[in-house]
């Protein structure tokens, strides 16, 4: 779950609590509990399922892609499936569990975008095999990103 589900989750729990205590009736407690679990159990849910989705393109696109250079990949890509390996040099919106990834290898540097938060613990320095699809980078209109199905440590 991504810190914002958890913060939604401890700042309503706390409201419940808090309401609970001041009027004491437990009819009250009959809605609240269920409304917390849902707020546990929807992202949870739905960050299962994404993964599992993630690893379903994962087959689905190793079969078809072929290794590239960062600095070969551009927008007339758009829609390609491509793996890239490279070193992670800065990671953003992990908090939220929809990771961006600033890779670099010897001949340049892409943004890789997550969906969902990925099997291992990447960390900036990190060497990487990322399988996905090119994409617009949704913050530079001029340049290719690419929207990562799978992110792995390389074995170094």
């Amino acid at each position: 779950m991504s810190l914002l589900a958890w913060i939604a989750f401890i700042v309503c729990a706390a409201a419940v609590l808090i309401h609970y205590m001041e009027v004491r009736d437990t009819r009250f407690l009959i809605f609240a509990i269920p409304g917390l679990i849902a707020l546990l159990v929807i992202p949870m849910t739905l960050a299962w399922m994404s993964r599992r989705m993630f690893t379903q393109a994962t087959e689905e696109h190793s079969q078809r892609t072929r290794p590239y250079k960062i600095g070969n990949l551009s927008l007339s890509m758009t829609g390609q499936a491509v793996s890239i390996t490279g070193e992670v040099r800065k990671i953003s919106f992990k908090w939220l569990n929809r990771p961006h990834f600033q890779v670099k290898d010897g001949t340049g540097t892409i943004r890789v975008i997550m969906f969902t938060a990925p099997s291992e613990d990447i960390k900036p320095g990190d060497t990487v095999d990322i399988l996905g699809v090119v994409i617009k980078n949704i913050f530079d209109r001029r340049n290719a990103a690419i929207s990562a199905v799978n992110i792995k440590k390389r074995d170094t």
